[in-house]
């Protein structure tokens, strides 16, 4: 009926009527479109994203295409510098650095997101584990290649997890020293103060991955990604993601990448499952 009117208008109304008839055929169009599109059209407007860098890089490095998709996905999306970056080199304890992931979180809600997920990459990735098992909050996990294990090379760290306990009880709390840790199973010297290394390194403490996800306290969607190139990958779904409690929407997957080369290749599979995720919805 409307679309006779609007024909009718044209063809025998005034002048001054043609512009108001187009205006409200205008809006009619809006409306339907709205009323017609699917949920994920709009909804992936509300999702922040706190994008967590990998253990001694910058934030920048590796994440930038992974940062160009979620935004042009719609997301709104913060890249912290962590306490492990290359440029603050373990200034801070694993607890402090999340509280400073919980910051990110409430900055994102404060700018309009009504729900938050966690990307992370490498030690990132296992951030952003133990913040949603010790914190929760988060409608959502991405692992992107998980790393730092200290609960897998005990044996390694067990010499200075004991020089950085000695430390601890003699006064060495602030002082820096150097102290074996590994990155993609290949040890080198880190330099940092017993509290910090005593936080990431303890094989019984906070930053153990099959701890963290067994520690959810509820099903929470997790998407677990390995390259193919990661020394980690032998691992598989066991070690830690099989932990978690099962939800629908998880999902373990490969990609043919090394460790540094997940977030790229990653990327569009990141947003596309974040969208799908938020918009199922899977979130509260």
């Amino acid at each position: 009926m409307l679309s006779e009117f609007f024909r009718h208008v044209e063809r025998t109304g005034a002048p001054m009527l043609r512009p108001l008839a187009r205006f409200f055929a205008c809006l009619v169009f809006v409306g339907l479109a709205v009323a017609a599109a699917p949920h994920g059209a709009f909804c992936q407007e509300r999702l922040g994203v706190v994008l967590l860098h990998d253990k001694n890089e910058h934030p920048e490095k590796q994440l930038d295409e992974l940062e160009r998709q979620l935004r042009n996905t719609g997301f709104s999306v913060l890249v912290p510098e962590m306490p492990w970056s290359r440029r603050r080199g373990f200034d801070a304890t694993y607890q402090q650095a999340l509280l400073e992931i919980g910051l990110a979180v409430e900055e994102l809600r404060l700018g309009g997101a009504t729900q938050v997920a966690l990307v992370g990459h490498g030690l990132g990735a296992n951030a952003a584990l133990g913040y949603a098992a010790s914190r929760g909050g988060v409608c959502g996990l991405v692992a992107l290649a998980p790393s730092h294990d200290p609960e897998r090379h005990r044996e390694v760290f067990l010499p200075d997890v004991r020089k950085a306990r000695n430390l601890l009880s003699t006064n060495g709390r602030t002082a820096r020293s150097l102290f074996t840790d590994i990155a993609q199973d290949k040890d080198y010297d880190l330099s940092t103060t017993a509290e910090v290394y005593l936080s990431f390194n303890d094989p019984d403490g906070a930053a153990v991955m099959p701890r963290s996800c067994a520690a959810l306290k509820s099903p929470l969607p997790l998407l677990w990604v390995v390259g193919l190139g990661d020394p980690l990958r032998h691992l598989g779904r066991a070690y830690a993601f099989s932990k978690a409690p099962a939800h629908r929407m998880s999902r373990y997957e490969e990609v043919e990448a090394d460790h540094a080369g997940v977030p790229k290749k990653a990327s569009r599979l990141t947003a596309e499952w974040l969208r799908d995720m938020v918009c199922a919805p899977a979130c509260p």
